[in-house]
């Protein structure tokens, strides 16, 4: 769903420039501590992240993150930016406002599904450690 807004704005790509990174570090260290927190969680899925490798290993879980998982948050998460910066900054919920119409639905139903999905891996990978 990224994709339609980034071909709108192809200059949002530059926020993923290690520059850019770096300055926002430097000249904002309070907002930056607890962006990059956020942007952990939100990345990793740390908590899907941690059950499944002791399900799965170390390999698999690195080849689906860097060939699905990485590529496909980065063009969402773009699409978000480049969707808030073409509405002035005023957008509520960006990732259910930049799919309207028909696409509302079938994002609300995937929304649903990551939240039960990534609630099951908190408790597989509780019941892991704890057996």
């Amino acid at each position: 769903s990224g994709i339609n807004h980034i071909i709108v704005d192809p200059e949002i790509l530059w926020a993923v420039s290690p520059h850019y990174i770096v300055a926002f570090l430097i000249n904002s260290p309070d907002v930056a501590f607890v962006t990059v927190g956020a942007v952990f969680l939100a990345v990793t899925g740390a908590e899907a992240l941690y059950a499944d490798l002791g399900h799965f290993g170390r390999k698999p879980i690195v080849l689906a993150w860097l060939a699905i998982v990485f590529p496909c948050l980065l063009l969402n998460y773009a699409g978000q930016g480049a969707f808030i910066l073409a509405n002035g900054g005023v957008v509520g919920h960006p990732f259910f406002e930049m799919n309207g119409g028909w696409t509302l639905i079938p994002m609300v139903v995937l929304a649903t599904a990551a939240t039960v999905i990534a609630s099951q891996a908190v408790i597989s990978g509780a019941f892991s450690l704890t057996r």
